[in-house]
């Protein structure tokens, strides 16, 4: 019981994985008997893996067609924002007045890690280096839950959505907006911070949206009728 357990967890890990390296895109149908002999591994822990996978939203599965990578939708897009958001902003004060010489050094080594990895083409490496780096500023309130709960909205959005026609230029403004902010954890400036993490989020959440759901209205909130007395 305990080797199976162990061989679906394993299953899991690098079938994410492959979804990280962009080995399996959203969209793309998966086949037990190629994930298997691609793992090494019987159908039952890819199946049971397959299952986690899709309670956790990162494929669907249709009864007598199998399993798919999931498509990142609009609304689910919106949601998950504005739940990244919630986050940072939620606990910058708090990081700046917890920051140690040592936490921000930590932050700028994830700044850097960023930039050394920016080549000719948008990878989804960078899309990782970006989470940590942000995750790096969470982390200072030395709250694992909350880190761990950002690491997770963060990769149940950039595993979700095809990553081809995403420009460089946004990933050029990012380093800059990175540093900007860097250097207001720099001073302690709790106000700028803050104001920076608005901005930030705005951008990326503009560009993003543009290219993967140029294709899409953007989301309405219903009005309701006023009521008519009687």
């Amino acid at each position: 019981m305990k080797a199976q357990k162990n061989l679906t967890l394993a299953a899991y890990g690098r079938i994410k994985e492959m979804m990280l390296n962009y080995h399996i895109v959203p969209g793309q149908r998966l086949v037990f008997m190629d994930l298997a002999k691609q793992l090494g591994v019987s159908r039952t822990p890819v199946n049971n893996a397959l299952s986690i996978l899709a309670k956790e939203g990162y494929l669907d599965f249709i009864p007598h067609q199998g399993y798919s990578v999931h498509k990142l939708t609009l609304a689910e897009a919106e949601e998950m924002f504005e739940l990244r958001e919630i986050l940072e902003l939620g606990t910058i004060g708090k990081a700046i007045r917890m920051m140690t010489p040592e936490k921000l050094k930590a932050v700028e080594d994830r700044k850097n890690d960023y930039e050394n990895a920016i080549s000719d083409q948008v990878q989804r490496k960078l899309f990782v280096l970006d989470m940590e780096f942000h995750a790096g500023i969470i982390e200072m309130i030395e709250n694992d839950f909350l880190v761990e709960r950002y690491r997770d909205v963060c990769q149940r959005i950039f595993l979700r959505f095809r990553i081809e026609d995403l420009r460089l230029k946004r990933i050029r403004e990012i380093v800059a907006e990175h540093a900007q902010l860097l250097e207001t954890l720099r001073i302690r400036d709790v106000t700028r911070a803050t104001e920076f993490l608005k901005r930030h989020h705005q951008n990326s959440r503009e560009n993003l949206f543009a290219v993967i759901f140029k294709n899409d209205q953007p989301i309405e909130k219903i009005k309701l009728p006023r009521a008519q007395s009687v």
